[in-house]
């Protein structure tokens, strides 16, 4: 009789690399996926393929594990509560209802002495738009409050294109003012019952709004290290988290740090903890739901991870003779999906 069992809601590839950590520690894995062909499923150990609205299905994939986690906050509210009536989400729901809003997750954020965002204001229509890009010097970015991930419903917005935006529906976005800030970086932290542990920030390059290269150690002062630790443990302790948490953020041109967004779930920018941390962000995810402690991270080695995206997996074969590369079993290449990644050390 196995008695500890996982359900991941979600089968790509956070979904997968949960899977083959689970496996490590002898925890059965169950993935709910909505989708026929998904990263996760030579590796996990049994599935449930439907809709979410599928209240059969829902209720079968409840029965079958102990606890559960996610690997994408687009999840239905109502689902999550649902499995957090019976049995144990981690994060939980209320983390995750946080963060699969942009609104509720500026305005959590920013309540919180010491951690700031970019200015911000909701918007519904074009008029609001207009109105609020006046304040902004005429140069912002809209966003829209749920599924925005990978720079979907993200647009820059100017003087010039303003027009482009009066058809389009506005209804639930959020506008922030343009920052030119000098890096992106990002701090995982995992916190269990008895104990919370981040791993370092490192630097985050992107292409078209998406990750392409994560760089560890990131180039800090040791101020600005100590200051991002402490936002995302501050963060954390606020939220009441529960399980892994990412936060994403931005250091300005005078060194003052603000929180661009954060995702309760493994994160893309920590897949080099894989081959360069005694533990993964994977295996602490693991730890904090089966264990009272998760472990630190204890970086062993420098590296870069660099995300093949779209068409740049058609170079997969010749990266593998030089590099660690990892591929996501996709079924098709897309423009912007992303596809494997590979360390450089």
């Amino acid at each position: 009789m196995i008695k500890k069992k996982l359900g991941i809601i979600g089968g790509g590839q956070l979904g997968m690399f949960i899977c083959q950590a689970a496996k490590n520690f002898g925890i059965h894995t169950t993935v709910f996926s909505t989708t026929e062909k998904f990263s996760a499923k030579e590796f996990c150990d049994n599935f449930i393929i439907g809709k979410f609205s599928n209240e059969k299905k829902i209720k079968e994939f409840i029965e079958s594990s102990n606890f559960f986690t996610v690997e994408t906050e687009n999840i239905p509210l109502s689902l999550l509560e649902k499995i957090n009536e019976k049995k144990k989400i981690f994060p939980s729901s209320n983390v995750i209802k946080i963060a699969q809003n942009r609104l509720r997750e500026k305005r959590f954020l920013n309540s919180i002495p010491g951690v700031e965002t970019a200015k911000f204001f909701p918007i519904n229509n074009f008029g609001d738009l207009s109105l609020r890009l006046r304040e902004f010097k005429f140069k912002a970015i809209i966003k829209s409050c749920e599924f925005g991930y990978d720079g979907k419903n993200q647009f820059l917005v100017t003087k010039e294109n303003l027009s482009n935006f009066e058809t389009m529906n506005l209804k639930n976005f959020v506008i922030e003012e343009f920052l030119d800030f000098k890096k992106e970086i990002s701090v995982i932290v995992s916190k269990a019952k008895e104990n919370t542990i981040t791993y370092p920030p490192v630097e985050n390059l992107h292409r078209d709004s998406i990750l392409k290269e994560t760089k560890y150690p990131a180039n800090l002062n040791n101020n600005l290290i100590k200051t991002s630790l402490a936002i995302a443990n501050k963060i954390a302790e606020k939220i009441g988290l529960n399980g892994i948490l990412a936060v994403e953020m931005f250091i300005l041109k005078n060194n003052n740090v603000l929180v661009n967004e954060i995702a309760p779930r493994p994160h893309n920018s920590g897949h080099w903890t894989l081959d360069a941390c005694k533990y993964s962000q994977y295996d602490n995810l693991i730890l904090s739901i089966f264990e009272s402690l998760v472990k630190e991270p204890s970086p062993q080695k420098s590296c870069k991870m660099v995300n093949l995206i779209g068409e740049d997996f058609n170079n997969f074969a010749n990266l593998k003779k030089k590099y660690k590369c990892y591929d996501y079993f996709k079924d098709e290449i897309r423009p912007k999906r992303k596809m494997g990644h590979y360390i450089i050390f």
